[in-house]
């Protein structure tokens, strides 16, 4: 399998599982009620372990994206 299209299927999975569990992060309810998609706010959140360290802690590092794909890239690679 191609790298690239490793790590683009390990983002979307990523993204469901952040959007299922924490919520609210690609769709969100703006101020005329509608429920949209807010790309800024995915890639805000994709690139947030950058800024906030609360995102290392352990218990929170299944939802931090920074860590998920230095895991994958390992795994990949491992078995590569």
């Amino acid at each position: 399998m191609n790298f690239l299209l490793f790590i683009f299927i390990i983002t979307i999975s990523f993204l469901i599982y952040v959007e299922m569990s924490v919520g609210n992060v690609i769709y969100r309810i703006t101020s005329t009620g509608i429920r949209q998609i807010h790309f800024m706010n995915i890639i805000q959140y994709l690139l947030e372990p950058f800024h906030n360290p609360f995102l290392w802690k352990i218990q929170l590092l299944d939802i931090n994206y920074i860590f998920i794909i230095g895991i994958s890239t390992i795994i990949y690679y491992n078995y590569n």
